[in-house]
C-alpha cells in the first residue's frame, strides 16, 4: 500500500521540482553555461583532449545541427538543458522517495523543499555544465555505500551511477575505484561490483580515446599535472635549487619571466593556458617532466609543500562561503552573448534573448544567479568529517561509508586540482550535506532503527 501510494506521488513531485526551474531556464535562454562549454560547442572532437568526450559530443554536434536545421544553435542548446534538467530533477526525486520509505515522510519532505527551492541547486540543475548530474552521481552513491548487500537493481543503479561519473568527469574513474576499494572491506559481495566498474570504465574510456588515437590526437597531459607544475613555479618564483637541466627545460616550456608573471599561488590556469606554454611539448616528455619535479621536489621540500597548501587552500580551509569562483552560472549561452565570450564572464551574469517582460527576465535571472551561494568547499569537508565522528560516537558507524562519496570526491581534488576556489568542483557537498543531516539526526517514524537497507 505504501509502494502504491509513492508510486502516485513521484510523477508529481517530479514534475513539481522540473517545472519550478523552467521559468528561470527561460531567463537564461537557451541556457546558462561557460567557456568550456562554448569550446565543446565550436570543437566537438578535439575537446576530448582535454574533457570526457560524450558530453562533448552531444554539446558540439547538436550545436551544429542547430545551426544547419534552425540557422541558430540556440533552440538545441535548450532542449539539451531541459533533457538534462529532467534527468536531474528524476535522480534527485529518486533520492527523496528513497528517503521517504526508509527514513519517514518529515525528513523526506524537508529534503524535497530543499532540493527544489534552494537557488543553486537548480541552477547546476539547468546549467549545460557536467557538474550537476556528476555531483547528482555522487550523492547516489551515497547511498549504495550503506547498504549491508546490494540486490540485483542496486547493481543496475551502480553502473548507471559509476557511468555518470566515469563520463562527466576525468576523476570519475578514480573515485569509482576508490568507492569499490573501500566497500570490499565490509561488503562480502564486491567481485560482481569490480566487474561492472571494469565494463563501465571500458565504456567511458575507450570511445574517447578511439576518437584521438584516430585523429593523433593526445590527452592534454598538463591536465593531471596541474599540482606537480604549481610547485615547479613556487620553486621558480621562490628562486629554490634547481638542476641546470630543470631550469633548461622549464625555460622551454615557458620562458621564466613569463613564468613568474602567469604564477598565482591559488592557481595554476595563467601558466598552463598561457599561449606560449609548450603544452605539445610537454606532452611528449612526460617521462623527463616527472624526472624533473621529482629532482626538484627532493631540493626543495619545504617550498613543494606550500605550493600544494597554496594550490589546494580552498578545498580545506575554513572560509564559511565558497569564493564565488565558477561557483554559479548566470551567463546565457545565446549566440549574441557567445560571440566574444571571455574566461571571465563565467563568473558573470548575462540575460538570454528569450521574449518576456525584462523586468521579469531580470528578477528571474538574479533570483537563480546572485541565489546561488553555499557554504565554502573547506568548510564542507570538515562538516563531512565531523559528520563521520558523529556517527561513530553514536554508535552508527555503519552510516560512515555514506560520507566517501564525498570524501573520495575531494582527495582526487587535493591530488590534482587545477584552482581549489573552483566551486563546480565539490558541488557534491550541497546535495550530500543534507542526506548525512538526516542519517545522524532522524529515526524511523515507524520505529524501527534508521536503516536504508
Amino acid at each position: 500500500m505504501e509502494k502504491s501510494g509513492n508510486r502516485r506521488l513521484f510523477l508529481p513531485a517530479f514534475l513539481i521540482m522540473l517545472f519550478w526551474q523552467m521559468p528561470f531556464l527561460l531567463a537564461l535562454y537557451p541556457a546558462p553555461g561557460m567557456n568550456d562549454t562554448l569550446f565543446m560547442m565550436e570543437n566537438p572532437l578535439y575537446a576530448g583532449v582535454q574533457f570526457p568526450w560524450l558530453y562533448s559530443l552531444v554539446y558540439g554536434y547538436g550545436s551544429l545541427a542547430g545551426k544547419q536545421i534552425f540557422g541558430t544553435r540556440e533552440p538545441v542548446i535548450f532542449l539539451l538543458a531541459v533533457a538534462q534538467l529532467m534527468l536531474y530533477a528524476y535522480g534527485l526525486t529518486k533520492i527523496v522517495f528513497r528517503i521517504k520509505e526508509s527514513v519517514g515522510k518529515r525528513a523526506a519532505a524537508g529534503l524535497y523543499i530543499f532540493f527544489t527551492f534552494l537557488p543553486i541547486i537548480g541552477n547546476y540543475g539547468m546549467a549545460a555544465v557536467r557538474d550537476g548530474l556528476f555531483s547528482l552521481s555522487l550523492t547516489g552513491w551515497m547511498l549504495l555505500m550503506i547498504k549491508k548487500e546490494w540486490e540485483k537493481r542496486d547493481y543496475v543503479y551502480l553502473a548507471l551511477l559509476s557511468l555518470g561519473m566515469m563520463l562527466l568527469r576525468n576523476n570519475g574513474v578514480y573515485i569509482a575505484v576508490l568507492l569499490i576499494f573501500a566497500s570490499s572491506f565490509y561488503r562480502k559481495q564486491w567481485k560482481k561490483g569490480a566487474v561492472i566498474l571494469i565494463f563501465c570504465a571500458l565504456a567511458s574510456i575507450l570511445p574517447g580515446q578511439i576518437i584521438l588515437t584516430h585523429h593523433n590526437w593526445k590527452p592534454l597531459f598538463q591536465e593531471s599535472m596541474a599540482i606537480p607544475l604549481q610547485q615547479m613555479g613556487r620553486v621558480l618564483v621562490m628562486e629554490g635549487s634547481r638542476s641546470e637541466e630543470t631550469v633548461n627545460f622549464m625555460n622551454h616550456l615557458l620562458p621564466e619571466e613569463k613564468w613568474k608573471k602567469d604564477y598565482s599561488p591559488a592557481t595554476v590556469d595563467f601558466v598552463k593556458w598561457d599561449d606560449r606554454f609548450r603544452r605539445n611539448e610537454l606532452n611528449e616528455e612526460k617521462g623527463k617532466f616527472l624526472l624533473a619535479w621529482a629532482d626538484t621536489g627532493l631540493r626543495n621540500p619545504r617550498i613543494y609543500l606550500e605550493g600544494w597548501m597554496t594550490e589546494t587552500y580552498a578545498l580545506w580551509n575554513l572560509d564559511p562561503l565558497e569564493h564565488g569562483v565558477q561557483s554559479r552560472f548566470g551567463w546565457a549561452l545565446s549566440d549574441e552573448n557567445t560571440r566574444n565570450m571571455q574566461p571571465s564572464d563565467n563568473d558573470m551574469l548575462a540575460l538570454g534573448d528569450f521574449p518576456m517582460p525584462f523586468k521579469v527576465k531580470a528578477f528571474l535571472g538574479n533570483y537563480t544567479y546572485s541565489g546561488s551561494r553555499f557554504l565554502g568547499s573547506g568548510l564542507c569537508l570538515w562538516m563531512t568529517l565531523f559528520f563521520c565522528l558523529l556517527f561513530y560516537c553514536d554508535g552508527k558507524s555503519r552510516y560512515i561509508p555514506a560520507a566517501l562519496p564525498l570524501l573520495a570526491n575531494t582527495m582526487t581534488l587535493l591530488a590534482s586540482t587545477p584552482a581549489s576556489a573552483v566551486f563546480r568542483y565539490s558541488f557534491a557537498y550541497v546535495l550530500g550535506l543534507p542526506l548525512l543531516l538526516i542519517l545522524f539526526l532522524v529515526r524511523n517514524e515507524n520505529g524501527k532503527s534508521n536503516c536504508l537497507n
